[in-house]
C-alpha cells in the first residue's frame, strides 16, 4: 500500500483553514455588511426626517405671502386661515411609500386640514392619545410652539386597526394659532431597512468575496451618489430660495403698487390682475378672469379703445390717455391707461397699468365751480355797485315826482278825475320807490322787513301790468281766492315774484301761444302729505303760475334757480329772475317747486306761509293822518336845483321859514355868519366838496344843539346808526313823502325844545 503525499494530509485542515478564514471572511463581511446596512438605515432615517422638514417648510413658504397680507391687515385672520386651508388641502404630494400629505391644526386642538380623513377636520383633538399615554396633539402643539419640529407618537393608518408608530415634523403659525406638519410611519421605514438587510445577507451568503468587492463598491457608489443627491439638494435649495424671493418682490410689487396692473391677452380678456386694479373696478381677481376690458368700457370709448388696439399692433404700445371704466355697482370711474405687448411662450398678452384719477378729476371740477362762483361773485359785486350808482340817481329823480304830484293832490278837489289820475302817479311812484329799495336790499344782500299783507291786490296788479304787455296768442287765465289768509312778506317782493315767473311762462309761449293760468288758494299741509320736505305743517297760501310752453328736461330742472342762467335768447334775460325768486321765497320760509316735461309745459307752485290773525289792509297813502307843520327856520341844503325848489315847496307849505342852498360849502358860511338863524338843517348825503355828513359834523361844531336831518338816494356809504354816531339826530331815504318828511321833521324840532326862530 502506497502512503498519501503529505500534502494530502494537508488538505483537510486546509480545507478547515480555508473554510475557517472564508467562515470568518464570510463572517466578517456578513457583519461589516450588517454594519453598512445599519449605518446607511442610520442616514436614511435621518435623510427621510429631514425631507419630512424640508416638506413642511416648503409649504410654510407657500403661504408666505397670505401671512403678509394678513400682518398688513389686507385680510384678516380668517380669511387668511381659510385661504391657508384651501392651498393646505391640495399639498399631496408623493413619497417612497406613496401618497402622503401635509395636514393642518389650530393651538386648541382643532382640526383645520386632514385630507386622509376628512371626517376628522373641525374636529378638536385635544384629550386624542396613543396606547403609551402620550398627548398626540398636545405634542404637536408643544412642539411647533417651541420649534422642536419633530414628534414621535403611535397613530393608526387609515383603514387599519393597529396603531403604528409615526413620526412627525410640524412648524407653527403664531400669526393665526395653527400649525402644519407632515408624518412618516417608521413601519414603513424598517419594511424598507429589513428587506435591504436580507437581500444584502442572501446576496453576501451566495457571492462571498464578490458580495464584498460589489459591497465595496455598491458602499463607494452609494457615497457618491449621496454626495451627488447632497449637491444636488443644495443647488435645488438655493435655487429654490432664489426663486421664492423673486416671487416674494414680484408679489409685493404687483401686490402693493398704488396703480392698478392687469395682464390680458389680445382679445382683452383678463389673464390676471392685481388688487389695486380689482379695486378700480370692484371686482375681485376671480370674477375679472371672467371679464374683458370691453365689458367694463363704455359703448363711447369704443372708437378710441379700437385706435389703441391698432397702435398696439403697430408699435407694440399704447397710451397714455384717459377714459372711463364702468364699476361694479354702475359708476364711472375715470382713468389714464398705459401699456405694452409682452410674449409669453410665444403668446403676445397686453401689460396694461391703470390710475384712477378720480381725485385730479374732482379737483378739477372743484376748481371749476370755485372759478365760477369767484366769477358769479364779480357779477354779484358789478351788480351791487351799478345798483347802487343807479339807485342814488333814480330815488333823485323820483323824489320830485312824488313831492310834486303830492302837492297837486292837496290843490285839486279829492272827486275829481285830475286827483284820480294824480293817485295813480303817485301809487305808481310809490311802487318804484319800494322797487328800487328791492333791488338794493338784493344788491347788499340785506334782511328785508316784512309786514303783514294780503297778496291777492298785488298779483291782480301784476297781471294787469302783464295783459298790456303780451301778445294777443296768451291767453292769462286766473283764479285767485279772495278769502286766503294774509302773509308775512315784501309787496314788492310778492309783486317781483308775480311778474318774473309769468314773464318766465311768457316766453316759453312766445312762438307757440298758449294759456298762462295763476292761480292762489289756502291750503293746509299735514305731517305726512308734505309737498316738500322743506315746508313744516301748517297753513299755506299756495300761488301757481302755469304755461303750456316747451317745457324743460331734468339737466334744465336742476339749475334753472343758478344764478345768470338762462336758455333764453340774447336780450332776452339775464338769468336772475328765477334765482332772486328763489332766494325771496326762502327767506320768506316758504318752498318753490317746478313740474314740467319736454313738450308739455311747465308749472311753478310757490308756499307762503299763513298768518291766521285779524288784518285790515293799508295803502300806502293814508289820508286820514294831517299833515303837522311849524313856523321854524329850516336851512336846507342839496346839489340838485330841481329836488331843492320841491323840497322848498314842500316845507313852505307846511308853514317854515326855507333858506336853500345848492353848495354845501356856501351854505356851511351862512350858518357859520348866523348860527342862531336855523332850528334845523336838511342836508343831502352825496354832494361835491363837502358830503352831508362832513357837512352836519363842521355845523355841529359850530353849534352842538343844531338837529341836523340826513337825506340820501343810496345807504351804502351811510346808515342811520353811523349818521347816529356822526351826532345827526334824523335820517331818511329818497325819495320821501310829504307826510313822512313833515314827520320827521317836527319830530325834530320838538326834541330839541327850543323856540323857532331863534335870531
Amino acid at each position: 500500500m502506497v502512503d498519501p503525499p503529505k500534502d494530502n494530509l494537508n488538505l483537510p485542515s486546509a480545507g478547515i483553514k480555508i473554510i475557517s478564514i472564508g467562515l470568518i471572511f464570510g463572517l466578517g463581511f456578513l457583519y461589516f455588511s450588517g454594519y453598512m446596512a445599519y449605518r446607511f438605515m442610520g442616514e436614511t432615517r435621518a435623510q427621510r426626517l429631514d425631507h419630512l422638514k424640508q416638506t413642511v417648510q416648503i409649504a410654510r413658504n407657500t403661504i408666505e405671502p397670505i401671512l403678509i397680507r394678513c400682518r398688513s391687515r389686507e385680510i384678516s385672520k380668517t380669511e387668511a386661515r381659510d385661504q391657508i386651508r384651501n392651498i393646505i388641502r391640495k399639498m399631496v404630494y408623493t413619497d417612497h411609500t406613496g401618497q402622503n400629505y401635509i395636514f393642518m391644526s389650530a393651538y386648541d386642538g382643532t382640526m383645520l386640514v386632514q385630507p386622509f380623513e376628512p371626517d376628522n377636520e373641525m374636529q378638536n383633538k385635544w384629550d386624542l392619545k396613543d396606547f403609551h399615554g402620550v398627548y398626540i396633539i398636545r405634542a404637536l402643539v408643544d412642539a411647533a410652539k417651541s420649534g422642536k419640529g419633530y414628534v414621535s407618537y403611535h397613530y393608526k393608518r387609515p383603514g387599519l386597526n393597529d396603531p403604528e408608530e409615526k413620526i412627525s415634523f410640524v412648524i407653527g403659525i403664531p400669526e393665526l394659532d395653527c400649525y402644519i406638519g407632515t408624518g412618516q410611519y417608521m413601519t414603513d421605514l424598517r419594511k424598507s431597512q429589513r428587506a435591504y438587510i436580507k437581500n444584502t445577507v442572501l446576496l453576501s451568503a451566495a457571492l462571498l468575496i464578490l458580495l464584498f468587492v460589489l459591497v465595496r463598491s455598491s458602499m463607494g457608489e452609494i457615497r457618491r451618489q449621496n454626495l451627488m443627491l447632497h449637491r444636488e439638494n443644495e443647488s435645488l435649495k438655493t435655487a429654490e430660495k432664489a426663486l421664492r424671493n423673486s416671487e416674494k418682490k414680484y408679489r409685493e410689487l404687483l401686490e402693493q403698487s398704488p396703480i392698478g396692473l392687469a395682464l390680458a391677452r389680445m382679445d382683452g380678456r383678463f389673464v390676471s390682475i392685481n388688487p389695486a386694479y380689482s379695486k378700480i373696478i370692484g371686482y375681485s381677481m376671480e370674477e375679472a378672469l371672467n371679464l374683458s376690458f370691453w365689458d367694463i368700457t363704455p359703448e363711447k370709448y369704443n372708437a378710441i379703445d379700437r385706435q389703441m388696439m391698432d397702435q398696439i399692433a403697430s408699435d407694440g404700445k399704447y397710451g397714455p390717455y384717459e377714459k372711463e371704466y364702468v364699476h361694479k355697482d354702475g359708476q364711472l370711474v375715470p382713468v389714464r391707461l398705459s401699456g405694452m405687448v409682452v410674449v409669453r411662450e410665444d403668446e403676445k398678452f397686453i401689460w396694461s397699468s391703470v390710475e384712477d384719477i378720480s381725485a385730479l378729476v374732482n379737483a378739477e371740477k372743484e376748481r371749476n365751480r370755485l372759478e365760477e362762483k369767484l366769477r358769479q361773485s364779480h357779477k354779484m359785486e358789478a351788480i351791487g355797485a351799478l345798483a347802487g350808482g343807479i339807485a342814488h340817481d333814480f330815488n333823485n329823480i323820483l323824489f320830485p315826482i312824488l313831492g310834486h304830484t303830492e302837492m297837486l293832490m292837496a290843490d285839486v278837489d279829492k272827486d275829481s278825475e285830475f286827483h284820480k289820475r294824480l293817485r295813480k302817479i303817485y301809487d305808481s311812484s310809490l311802487r318804484a320807490k319800494d322797487l328800487v329799495k328791492q333791488i338794493l336790499t338784493f344788491s347788499r344782500q340785506e334782511k328785508t322787513e316784512y309786514k303783514l299783507l294780503r297778496v291777492q291786490s298785488i298779483i291782480k296788479e301784476a297781471l294787469k301790468l302783464l295783459r298790456s304787455s303780451m301778445p294777443a296768442t296768451i291767453d292769462i287765465k286766473q283764479n285767485i281766492q279772495t278769502d286766503c289768509s294774509p302773509v308775512k312778506a315784501d309787496p314788492t317782493q310778492i309783486h317781483q315774484i308775480i311778474m318774473n315767473l309769468s314773464a318766465n311762462a311768457y316766453h316759453a309761449m312766445e312762438k307757440t301761444g298758449g294759456e298762462l293760468n295763476v292761480s292762489l288758494k289756502e291750503i293746509e299741509i299735514g305731517r305726512h302729505d308734505r309737498p316738500n320736505p322743506e315746508l313744516e305743517p301748517g297753513s299755506y297760501v299756495c300761488l301757481t303760475v302755469s304755461d303750456q310752453g316747451v317745457g324743460m328736461d331734468k339737466d334744465l330742472i336742476q339749475k334753472i334757480f343758478d344764478p345768470f342762467f338762462t336758455t333764453k335768447e340774447k336780450g332776452k334775460g339775464t338769468g336772475m329772475g328765477l334765482s332772486v325768486v328763489h332766494g325771496i321765497v326762502k327767506n320768506m320760509k316758504g318752498a318753490i317747486q317746478v313740474s314740467t316735461e319736454p313738450g308739455k309745459g311747465t308749472t311753478f307752485t310757490v308756499y307762503f306761509p299763513s298768518e291766521n290773525i285779524s288784518f285790515t289792509e293799508q295803502q300806502h297813502y293814508q289820508e286820514q293822518e294831517p299833515v303837522r307843520g311849524g313856523n321854524e327856520s329850516i336851512l336846507l341844503v342839496d346839489d340838485e336845483n330841481y329836488i331843492i325848489e320841491m323840497e322848498g315847496a314842500m316845507l313852505e307849505r307846511m308853514g317854515y321859514t326855507v333858506s336853500s342852498w345848492s353848495s354845501s360849502v356856501e351854505a356851511l358860511e351862512a350858518f357859520r355868519a348866523n348860527p342862531d338863524q336855523f332850528d334845523l338843517v336838511i342836508t343831502d348825503m352825496a354832494m361835491p366838496k363837502l358830503s352831508g355828513h362832513q357837512l352836519a359834523a363842521d355845523l355841529i361844531k359850530i353849534r352842538p344843539d343844531i338837529p341836523v336831518l340826513l337825506l340820501t338816494g343810496f345807504s351804502e356809504m351811510m346808515s342811520e346808526e353811523q349818521a347816529a354816531l356822526c351826532g345827526i339826530k334824523g335820517f331818511l331815504l329818497k325819495p320821501v313823502i310829504m307826510r313822512d318828511l313833515a314827520r320827521k321833521v317836527r319830530e325834530l324840532l320838538d326834541a330839541t325844545g327850543v323856540q323857532p326862530g331863534k335870531q
